[in-house]
């Protein structure tokens, strides 16, 4: 029979820094959509493809619409997207 393995402390040691980086970064990247959403928030007429289309900010026009979800921010136009169903009309009326 062998031994069972006990990682080294260097490997704990390293492992424990790795889950505390991860961490960090989910906390920065928490800081970083806090901050899109206030610009959004504080720039009426800044939109998302403003947003994403600066040359500094990494996320698609798609990522910072969902920040702006995220964070209950309004849309900046209405949709343009209309309902299929058709509006009924009423029998024997005669436009014109």
């Amino acid at each position: 029979m062998t031994e069972k393995y006990t990682p080294s402390p260097t490997l704990l040691s390293a492992l424990e820094e790795l889950d505390a980086a991860r961490e960090r970064v989910q906390q920065l990247q928490r800081a970083v959509y806090d901050a899109v959403a206030d610009d959004l928030r504080a720039n009426p007429e800044l939109t998302n493809a403003d947003v994403a289309g600066h040359e500094k900010i990494p996320y698609t026009q798609e990522t910072v619409r969902k920040i702006a979800r995220e964070y209950d921010i309004p849309r900046k136009r209405k949709p343009t997207v209309r309902a299929i169903k058709p509006k009924k009309r009423a029998a024997g009326r005669v436009d014109g």
